[in-house]
């Protein structure tokens, strides 16, 4: 058996003996030393695909996946640019101070990770002239300049045109000629669900547009524009119910009334815009829906269809975007009372403490409901209102109603009337209750007492909280609210910049309520709420290459609830009989204005670096849709038992 042996030998130097003639010497050679390189922070771009479609227009969006690679950094909040410039120019990257490109946005990159990593940029052609003919879109990794002591800053950039090595460039083709697109990009319901009336709760006959001034649907959709020369376009909505399609009306804004469509417009045309939409059903349609309801169903729903349609001169490019279709859960409301747990929400008192209480049901509060329901022993008059307005990502607000008469026959009549309201604001998907109010009063004709309540709160304090029993009442409750508070906070990254932003309210919330009881009549009157609040906020930059703030001029809320009511039980023991009145009217403006973020930061297109670049994030930028008054109610009669 033969075995192979290895010698290794580690030594700090090479030793190399030779016998020199004269003198028997050994020589010691020693080698040069070797130098050992550190390995410095770097970051490089290493390709953008061509896109599979290759032929563009002035104003239209483009995607392109690219690659970078880092090594030894972790950095956060990089920007890269991109720039189209000819591809018979493309040398003026590097030859010229200001080449002939054109600028298509930062891609915002949140954390470098070491290797490689691909990413997949929004981007869009700028709405400028731009010649027709071959490009190429080349990029910049860090254009804002963040990374300190880079290695080699020639890898940041797309490079190889001159050796026709593409591989850091995309390569397409721009057609000059007109280009514009609508994309319908979602839509809402309030809250996700619709309430209709039962039937005998309004009419089912009339077509066409509407005449109420009450809403059945309210929401919002958010919808994009691409190109520059159409600016404006119509919205129309179809309820969809067992596959058959019927028309629904939009509010008019100025013009008091329901049509069949809702013009809308464009700002900016990069950007994607928020419109809100009030929808009312004429009564043919909502006799669809009640006969379409399954009462033994969880799972009642309807589809609403909505189309954008394009009203310019110009072909539009693409209209398969122009239609959402969302599904709708809906149910039906009954003859029913409040329930303890709502009248809570408005402050109001609830039905414990009184006598022969009446059989009730809970209705939610996120709908819209008027009931007059009369037996031989009852009457109940109930007027409820609440809905989303806004968008609760960003700012909404829910205002809830409610007015109720409560009639009964007993030994000296009773009658129990109340009204209130109550407003929860959003704002970046967080909620606070900010202002309820209510007052409430039961005229017991068996002891000659009142029986009243009064409360206020802000915030979630208390401000009044009045109930006594009495046999006569004349008494004014008001009480005013006018400041800044400071209720939510949120970040948006605007380009490559995180941007903290708090956010509030200022403005002015207000009651203004009589309670009388006298020879056994009780009235109720007043404002019962008022409201002018508009968004507040401000801004903080996490990065600090960058400046910037929050430009706002945005009204949550202007509102005024008013509500009278009496009853008089004087006449219920001689002649059986009870009179009693309610006039409730309501003015909303809700969600206008604007409301937007903006930063400077340092950026860099290839030739030169921008120490005052602007990009801008808009939240909100829109008219007033929620401007109505209408009567809520406007009952007086008798009940006679």
């Amino acid at each position: 058996m033969m075995r192979s042996k290895y010698l290794v030998l580690s030594m700090p130097f090479l030793l190399t003996a030779c016998l020199d003639s004269s003198d028997n010497q050994l020589d010691i050679i020693t080698p040069e030393e070797t130098v050992q390189v550190d390995t410095v922070p770097n970051v490089a771009l290493t390709e953008i695909k061509t896109p599979q479609h290759t032929l563009y227009q002035p104003g239209q969006p483009i995607s392109l996946d690219y690659s970078i690679s880092s090594e030894l950094l972790e950095t956060q909040n990089i920007g890269v640019t991109f720039m189209a410039i000819p591809k018979d120019k493309v040398a003026q990257l590097e030859t010229k101070d200001k080449p002939e490109g054109f600028n298509l946005g930062v891609h915002h990159i949140a954390q470098l990770e070491s290797g490689t990593q691909s990413f997949t940029a929004s981007l869009m052609f700028p709405n400028q002239q731009m010649p027709s003919g071959e490009y190429l879109i080349g990029a910049y990794v860090d254009s804002a300049k963040i990374i300190v002591d880079e290695a080699n800053l020639d890898d940041n950039r797309s490079r190889g045109h001159a050796d026709n090595d593409l591989v850091t460039y995309a390569q397409i083709t721009m057609d000059a000629s007109h280009y514009h697109d609508f994309v319908l990009d979602k839509a809402t319901v309030g809250d996700g669900f619709a309430m209709f009336p039962d039937i005998g709760q309004r009419e089912t006959e009339s077509e066409g547009n509407p005449s109420q001034k009450h809403s059945d649907i309210i929401g919002h959709i958010d919808a994009s524009k691409f190109g520059n020369t159409a600016n404006a376009a119509d919205v129309t909505a179809e309820i969809i119910i067992e596959d058959q399609a019927y028309t629904a009306h939009f509010w008019q804004e100025g013009k008091e009334h329901y049509a069949e469509k809702m013009r809308i417009t464009f700002a900016q045309f990069e950007q994607s815009h928020y419109f809100p939409y009030d929808i009312a059903i004429n009564g043919a349609l909502l006799h669809k829906i009640q006969q379409a309801f399954d009462p033994n169903s969880s799972e009642n729903t309807l589809d609403i269809r909505f189309t954008l349609h394009d009203t310019s001169e110009f072909d539009e490019a693409d209209t398969s975007n122009n239609v959402f279709t969302l599904e709708v859960p809906y149910s039906l409301y009954k003859d029913t009372t409040p329930s303890d747990e709502l009248l809570k929400k408005h402050n109001l008192p609830t039905n414990a403490t009184a006598s022969n209480r009446a059989a009730r049901g809970t209705p939610t509060d996120e709908m819209g409901l008027t009931i007059s329901q009369q037996t031989s022993d009852q009457f109940v008059l109930l007027d409820l209102f609440g809905n989303t307005y806004g968008d609760k990502s960003k700012v909404a607000v829910v205002p809830s109603f409610l007015s109720l008469i409560i009639l009964k026959a007993t030994d000296g009549g009773y009658a129990w009337a109340s009204s209130g309201g109550g407003f929860d604001l959003y704002m970046f998907d967080d909620s606070v209750s900010l202002f309820s109010a209510g007052a409430s009063g039961i005229a017991d004709g068996a002891n000659g007492t009142l029986s009243y309540s009064m409360g206020v709160s802000l915030l979630g304090k208390s401000l009044i909280a009045e109930s006594d029993s009495v046999t006569a009442l004349d008494e004014s409750f008001k009480h005013d609210w006018s400041e800044e508070q400071k209720l939510f906070s949120t970040t948006f990254t605007i380009a490559i910049v995180p941007v903290s932003v708090s956010a509030g309210i200022k403005g002015e919330v207000g009651v203004g309520t009589e309670l009388k009881y006298a020879d056994q009549r009780f009235s109720i009157g007043g404002d019962i709420l008022t409201a002018s609040l508009d968004a507040y906020a401000t801004a903080g930059i996490d990065l600090l290459i960058a400046s910037g703030g929050i430009g706002i001029d945005f009204l949550i809320i202007s509102e005024t609830l008013s509500a009278t009511a009496y009853t008089d039980i004087s006449k219920a023991i001689s002649d059986s009989e009870i009179t009693y009145g309610i006039d409730v009217s309501n003015h909303m403006k809700a969600i206008e204005g604007e409301l937007y973020l903006w930063v400077k930061y340092p950026g860099y297109e290839f030739c030169c670096s921008f120490p005052t670049k602007t990009a801008t994030k808009t939240l909100y930028d829109t008219g007033a849709l929620y401007n109505k008054t209408w009567q809520m109610l406007d009952y007086s009669d008798s009940f006679k038992f």
